[in-house]
């Protein structure tokens, strides 16, 4: 998911920050993943282990946003 620069900037987002989506009715809320060193330690460590790479993860996230907007044209239809 690509973020704009301006929103990237306000939230003090970087290269690797996490970002949790939250989903609030028609509206889906991005905020900056908050942890300490000691949990992000652990979720890197578990992810790792998923044997996921980014590009993997890339790939299921394209695939999915064209379902979507398949969909979504098929409604405005």
């Amino acid at each position: 998911m690509t973020v704009p620069k301006k929103v990237r900037e306000k939230l003090g987002l970087g290269p690797s920050s996490l970002v949790v989506l939250e989903e609030l009715g028609d509206v889906v809320l991005l905020r900056r993943f908050e942890a300490d060193e000691e949990t992000l330690q652990l979720l890197r460590r578990k992810l790792r282990k998923t044997g996921l790479t980014k590009e993997r993860v890339n790939e299921i996230v394209e695939r999915e946003r064209a379902k979507l907007w398949e969909q979504a044209s098929k409604d405005i239809r």
